[in-house]
C-alpha cells in the first residue's frame, strides 16, 4: 500500500526542512507518494467603484505573481524531492486559491485528501505555533484533526529510528499503528516505546504497559527485534522525552494527543509539556496524532 504524503511548501527555504527530512527519512523510497501543496494568497480585492484599467491591470500582474511565485516554489521543491531518489511520476503538485488562513486550507486539504500524514517545515511550524495562540484555532485543532502531522523544525538528516512514547490512550495507540504502516519496507528503523510515568504513578505490573504499542506495530508487520522498550518515571515528562531523544539520535518522536489523559500526551498544543516539545525539540522530527 503507498503511503500517501501531503508535504507543504513555500517560497520560504526554511520550509525545505520537510522536504528533505522525507527524502532522507525514506531509504526504501518505491512505495511513498508526495504531493506537494502551496495555498496562494488571493491578490488584493478592487472594489467596484475602484475599478478602473489601471487598477485591474495591476490586479491582475498581482495575481500573476502570486501565480509565478508559487510555480517557482513548487518547482524548487520537486527538485529537492528528484535529487532526494523520488522519481518524477511519485510527485504531484497542488496549486489552490486561498480560502481561509493557510494553516486551515492545510487543515482541509489533509482531511479531505486522506492523507497518512502531513509534513510542515520550519516556516509552517511557526505560523502553526501562532494559529495555536487562538482559542478558536485550538479548539478546530482539538476537534478535527484527523490526520498525523509530522512537524520538522532543525532535523538532522543523519539520524535513525523513531521514539514512540505511549501513555495507554487511544490516540497512542493510533500512533503507534502509524509508525508501523510509516515503516513497513524501511528495515533500516527501529523503534523505542518510552513511558514516561510520574514519580507518583507506580505501575502494578511493567509489562502490560508496551503491549498495545507493540501489538500495533506486529500488526503492521514491522520485526519485534528491531523494537525495544524504555520506562522512565519522573515529574519533568517534556524533559525525559527530549534527553532521550538526544541520546537515542532519533530521526522522529511520535506522540498521540489525547483530551482524556493528564499525562504527557494530554492536550497535544495546549499543555505545558506538549509545547515544550513542539516548542524545543530540535534534530528529529515531531509526529503527532490524534
Amino acid at each position: 500500500m503507498n503511503k500517501h504524503l501531503l508535504v507543504t511548501i513555500s517560497e520560504d527555504p526554511t520550509a525545505h526542512f520537510g522536504l528533505r527530512f522525507v527524502c532522507a527519512f525514506f531509504k526504501h523510497k518505491d512505495d511513498v507518494r508526495l504531493t506537494l501543496f502551496n495555498t496562494a494568497p488571493q491578490p488584493p480585492a478592487v472594489w467596484a467603484e475602484e475599478a478602473n484599467f489601471e487598477t485591474l491591470r495591476l490586479n491582475e500582474e498581482a495575481a500573476q505573481a502570486i501565480i509565478s511565485s508559487g510555480k517557482r516554489a513548487m518547482e524548487a521543491a520537486r527538485s529537492i524531492f528528484l535529487q532526494g531518489g523520488f522519481s518524477a511520476a511519485q510527485v504531484d503538485d497542488k496549486i489552490v486559491s486561498r480560502n481561509f488562513s493557510r494553516i486551515q486550507d492545510i487543515v482541509k486539504e489533509g482531511e479531505t485528501g486522506l492523507y497518512d500524514a502531513v509534513v510542515f517545515g520550519r516556516r509552517g511550524m511557526l505560523r502553526l505555533e501562532n494559529f495555536l495562540d487562538k482559542s478558536a484555532s485550538e479548539e478546530m485543532l482539538q476537534e478535527k484533526f484527523a490526520f498525523p502531522l509530522w512537524l520538522c523544525r532543525d532535523v538532522e538528516y543523519d539520524r535513525k529510528g523513531v521514539l514512540l512514547c505511549v501513555d495507554g490512550s487511544e490516540p497512542a495507540r493510533r500512533m503507534a499503528d502509524h509508525v508501523g504502516f510509516i515503516l513497513q519496507g524501511e528495515p533500516e528503523h527501529h523503534v523505542t516505546i518510552l513511558r514516561v510515568l510520574r514519580k507518583s504513578d507506580v505501575p502494578q505490573n511493567t509489562e502490560g504497559l508496551f503491549t498495545e504499542a507493540i501489538d500495533a506495530l506486529k500488526d503492521n508487520g514491522f520485526p519485534t527485534r528491531h523494537i525495544k522498550t524504555r520506562l522512565e518515571q519522573t515529574d519533568n515528562v517534556a524533559q525525559a522525552i527530549i534527553d532521550e531523544a538526544n541520546r537515542g539520535r532519533y530521526a522522529a518522536v511520535a506522540v498521540g494527543r489525547s483530551d482524556r489523559h493528564k499525562g504527557v500526551l494530554s492536550q497535544l498544543f495546549a499543555g505545558s509539556v506538549t509545547m515544550a516539545l513542539f516548542r524545543k525539540l530540535t534534530g528529529a522530527a515531531l509526529w503527532v496524532s490524534r
